[in-house]
């Protein structure tokens, strides 16, 4: 009897073991596997003698190139009475030339297998164009019609106008866009970078004088770059870039570095209301460091803990723990002279204050207190694993490297981009969350005013905003009207 009793007791201590074991076990997540070794391809750059840079990475593996030209003139150089002027000169580039029409612009990058398309930021005006290897000639061809020939002629004008407006009202209707919109008007407010967030009304004040004056300013090859990925080399690029836009004439110009603006530092709560909005959706955010700074990798890391994935804190808390939240993440956004952080999240009307609360806490919380290793490697992990991901597509490895030229980035944020990743450490991330995040930060509450304001009553003071960014009343805790 005592022998079957001890033989009991021995198997439930085994069981016991094997039970805490598996309980560990579920506890510590696998240990990474070694990440592969980072192998980009290498950038070669030269300056043709009309002052245009041009850079190319070889890729001989691909069937396509991907061309990009940057010029170094964004929204921050349109007049201020003319905001929209630099997405609009932009867009007008593709719309035919005295002597080729829009249709005819349409058709010749179709035959090429083409796909085009413009961008516009802050700092620089960007146009992609893919198309199949064996036809740059073409490509070329094409592109040296729009910049060297640009028509803009009244009735393209006109029609552009038209798909501008209806394409921002159409934006309206994102609840998103439009927080972070009202963010940056915040944040910019007296910074040219403010005239990157126009609404609609601003689009009818252009004229052909206003665009034909920005293009012969800014439209230069001494304020702009190309940069080639295929199946390519730099002395075959030279050869053919040259041929089409050497004639593309230089002129004396500067391009001071704007100031970088002042973060906020004081508590402020804005609501702009989006009539039959279903959700609250907020985006709160702060200035950030510029991209060059040192101060990139850590926070990097950071914002990969606080909001990355749906695996980081925000989305954890938020969604998983309190469920107020259809979605909660935070990410990093770059301008030259600074960038800023946004977390952007949609939640239930009723959990809207308790949601901004618990979104203040966590970035409070990151601010005192160091992440925990696990944290801090996975989100390495993440970061370096996700890196040669985004440059695949020959696309996005050309629009990566048009971004390193026109910020002046240098070997830190591409082949030693891995390095600096993994030098990242707690008390690195521990001193810029106290620098950044610890400031007080915008706090934009986007949704219908009849859903959403009586559920904000315990803010301390709230900012009503129209669309268009213009103030119209606040509301103050404990008194009514």
């Amino acid at each position: 009897m005592k022998k079957v009793s001890w033989v009991c007791i021995w198997a439930l201590l085994s069981l016991g073991s094997a039970l805490a074991q598996q309980e560990r076990f579920r506890k510590s997540p696998p240990i990474p596997d070694p990440l592969p070794l980072l192998e980009l391809p290498k950038i070669e750059s030269a300056r043709l003698v009309n002052g245009l840079t041009l850079a190319v990475a070889s890729r001989p593996d691909q069937p396509f190139i991907s061309l990009e030209l940057v010029i170094l003139a964004g929204e921050s150089q349109s007049p201020q009475s003319l905001p929209g002027l630099a997405s609009f000169t932009a867009e007008m580039l593709s719309r035919g030339t005295p002597l080729v029409s829009a249709a005819d612009m349409e058709e010749r990058i179709d035959a090429i297998g083409g796909d085009f398309s413009t961008t516009t930021t802050p700092d620089f005006s960007r146009f992609s164009l893919h198309f199949l290897d064996g036809f740059l000639d073409q490509a070329l061809e094409t592109l040296s019609l729009m910049v060297l020939q640009p028509g803009f002629s009244d009735r393209e004008i006109v029609a552009l106008k038209r798909t501008q407006f209806y394409e921002l009202r159409q934006k309206q209707r994102d609840p998103e866009f439009v927080g972070r919109r009202q963010l940056l008007r915040i944040l910019f407010k007296e910074h040219p970078y403010r005239q990157s967030f126009y609404s609609e009304d601003v689009i009818k004040n252009l004229t052909r004088k206003d665009i034909q004056v920005f293009y012969d300013l800014y439209y230069r090859p001494n304020n702009a770059l190309v940069v080639l990925a295929g199946n390519l080399n730099l002395a075959i690029a030279v050869r053919r870039v040259s041929h089409f836009l050497n004639t593309w004439p230089a002129r004396d110009m500067e391009r001071p570095l704007l100031p970088s603006p002042q973060a906020n530092a004081e508590e402020r709560f804005c609501f702009v209301d989006l009539p039959q909005a279903k959700e609250a959706t907020l985006v709160i955010g702060n200035l950030i460091s510029p991209l060059a700074e040192p101060d990139y990798f850590p926070l990097a890391v950071l914002n990969q803990v606080l909001g990355g994935t749906p695996f980081s804190r925000l989305f954890m808390n938020l969604r998983e723990a309190k469920e107020y939240a259809y979605s909660a993440f935070s990410r990093l956004y770059h301008f030259r002279s600074c960038g800023y952080y946004a977390v952007t999240a949609a939640v239930i009307p009723s959990a809207s204050s308790a949601s901004i609360r618990e979104i203040l806490r966590e970035l409070d919380r990151i601010s005192r207190e160091k992440v925990s290793n696990f944290e801090l490697e996975q989100a390495k992990s993440y970061l370096m694993g996700y890196f040669p991901l985004r440059i695949v597509r020959l696309d996005e490895l050309s629009r990566r490297i048009s971004e390193l030229l026109a910020f002046s980035l240098g070997e830190a944020q591409w082949s030693g981009f891995n390095d600096n990743i993994t030098l990242v450490d707690a008390d690195r991330i521990f001193e810029v969350a106290q620098r950044y995040l610890l400031p007080k930060p915008v706090v934009v509450i986007v949704g219908d005013k009849d859903l959403l304001l009586d559920h904000l009553r315990d803010l301390e003071r709230l900012e009503v905003y129209d669309l268009k960014g213009v103030l119209l009343y606040a509301l103050v805790k404990g008194v009514e009207g």
